[in-house]
C-alpha cells in the first residue's frame, strides 16, 4: 500500500505538470501549484525546494533516455570502418531516428515541456547541445571518410551546425504540432529524404543506392 507522503508528491508532480504545460517554466508558480494540488505552498516546498526540481523531476529521465541513446547512437556510428559509415550514413541515421521517435512518443509530455515550454530552465538548450554532438560528428565523419582515402567535399563547421538545427528543430515540430506518432514518423521521414538530398549535394556523395555498389 503507498504511503500518504508518496501520493502528496504525485499529486503536487500531475499539477506541476498541469501548471507548465499551460504557462510554461517561467509563467508557472509554486503557489498556484500547491493550490492546484490543494495544499499550502510550504508543504509544496517540504518536498520540492523550487520549481526548477519540480521541472527536472518531470523531464529527467525522459530526456536523459533520449540524449544517452543519440550520443550512444553517434558513437557507435563513429566506431564504424570508415567504408560502412560511407555506405551506411542515411539508412543508420534513419533507424536511429525511428528509434527516438519512439523514445519521444513513449515520454510525450515531457518532450511537450522540454520543447515548447522549458524556457529559463535548465532544459532550455537540450536540443542546442544534440545539435552540438550532431555538428561535431558531422565533422568528424567528414575528416575520418576523407583519411581513409574516401574523398568527400569539405563543408564548413558553421554551416554544418545550421544544417543540423534545422533538421533536429524539424523534428521535434512534431512534439509542438502533437502530430500523432505514425504521422510524426511520415513527416520525419519525409524531413530525412529532403536533408539526405542536400547533404549528398554538398559532400559530392553518389545516391545511397550507388554507395551500395562500390
Amino acid at each position: 500500500m503507498r504511503k500518504k507522503n508518496e501520493f502528496a508528491i504525485d499529486k503536487i508532480l500531475e499539477c506541476a505538470r498541469e501548471e507548465f504545460l499551460e504557462k510554461g517554466f517561467e509563467g508557472a508558480s509554486m503557489r498556484t501549484i500547491a493550490e492546484r494540488a490543494g495544499y499550502t505552498t510550504g508543504m509544496v516546498y517540504g518536498r520540492f525546494a523550487d520549481k526548477s526540481e519540480l521541472f527536472r523531476e518531470l523531464v529527467e529521465e525522459a530526456a536523459n533516455k533520449l540524449f544517452n541513446y543519440f550520443s550512444n547512437s553517434e558513437d557507435d556510428f563513429a566506431d564504424l570502418s570508415p567504408a560502412r559509415q560511407y555506405r551506411e550514413m542515411h539508412s543508420y541515421v534513419e533507424a536511429k531516428v525511428d528509434e527516438m521517435v519512439d523514445i519521444i512518443y513513449d515520454n510525450f509530455d515531457a518532450f511537450k515541456l522540454i520543447v515548447c515550454k522549458s524556457s529559463g530552465s535548465g532544459y532550455e538548450y537540450y536540443v542546442d547541445k544534440m545539435i552540438d554532438i550532431e555538428t561535431a560528428n558531422t565533422v568528424r565523419f567528414i575528416n575520418t571518410l576523407n583519411n581513409a582515402g574516401i574523398k568527400i567535399n569539405e563543408v564548413r563547421a558553421d554551416l554544418s551546425h545550421m544544417l543540423s538545427s534545422a533538421m533536429f528543430n524539424g523534428v521535434f515540430e512534431v512534439v509542438a504540432h502533437d502530430l500523432p506518432r505514425e504521422e510524426a514518423k511520415g513527416y520525419i521521414k519525409q524531413v530525412q529524404d529532403f536533408f539526405n538530398a542536400g547533404w549528398d549535394r554538398l559532400l559530392g556523395l553518389p545516391s545511397d543506392w550507388q554507395r551500395s555498389t562500390k
